[in-house]
């Protein structure tokens, strides 16, 4: 797919979300904490994620080359939370600036995925996406990748809807995958993490530094997500 193709993807179903983008905007008192559930009629329009944008603060994740993991995390994740918005999601973030969820280095990580899990129970999603970077001894490893939990059947379809666009927009040749990762196994909700590409590589650690490239990313989760849920109803009793 052309660069040309993909941004007539994107565009044309943003157009399409707008109206729908305006309604909820009327009708929700959207905020950054929080998810705006202020009718019913909105709750069932606009389905509802949290993003985790991996680590922050003195937890910088993967380093090479100056770039460091955290802020490529947040910028997708800030690029994602836009689309969502403008589709007429509710939107909800686990962080949204440079900053640890615990006071303390030294307080055990654990405490910190906690907090991020209350966020997430808080504001009950129908969807979790945790964005992450990649990192490998090796820098020949390139190519975005969608992760689901171990044996979560839902999981699994979810990442391969957002696999395949990452395909499409992205040089990837990655397939969905499983891993054992904490929010999205405590949570019990539908999830998926995305290791948006390898900061070791070099030439795709130039490429996750660029907005244009950044929100590709963002597209093809919100694409992915906007597949599955399209399937799910299809397939729902009664349809």
């Amino acid at each position: 797919m052309t660069n040309e193709q993909a941004r007539k993807i994107i565009y044309s179903k943003l157009a399409a979300a707008l109206g729908l983008a305006l309604v909820l905007a009327i009708v929700a008192n959207i905020s950054k904490k929080t998810m705006p559930l202020t009718s019913e009629t909105a709750t069932v329009l606009a389905p509802g994620v949290v993003i985790d944008a991996g680590h922050g603060g003195y937890d910088g994740g993967a380093e090479w080359g100056n770039v460091v993991e955290k802020n490529i995390n947040l910028d997708i994740t800030l690029h994602l939370r836009e689309i969502l918005l403008a589709a007429g999601y509710r939107v909800a973030l686990t962080r949204y600036g440079d900053y640890s969820l615990i006071e303390h280095a030294q307080t055990k990580k654990r405490e910190d995925m906690a907090r991020r899990l209350a966020i997430i129970e808080q504001n009950a999603p129908d969807f979790i996406i945790c964005i992450h970077c990649n990192a490998m001894a090796s820098t020949r490893w390139s190519g975005g990748q969608a992760f689901c939990q171990q044996d979560a059947e839902q999981g699994l379809e979810l990442a391969k809807d957002i696999q395949h666009f990452l395909r499409e927009f992205t040089a990837t040749t990655r397939f969905a995958s499983s891993l054992n990762h904490y929010l999205l196994r405590e949570s019990n909700i539908t999830g998926c993490l995305v290791e948006a590409g390898f900061l070791s590589n070099s030439a795709e650690r130039e490429l996750l530094q660029q907005a244009s490239y950044q929100r590709r990313i963002a597209a093809a989760v919100w694409l992915g997500l906007d597949k599955y849920s399209h399937d799910e109803h299809e397939n729902s009793p009664g349809n």
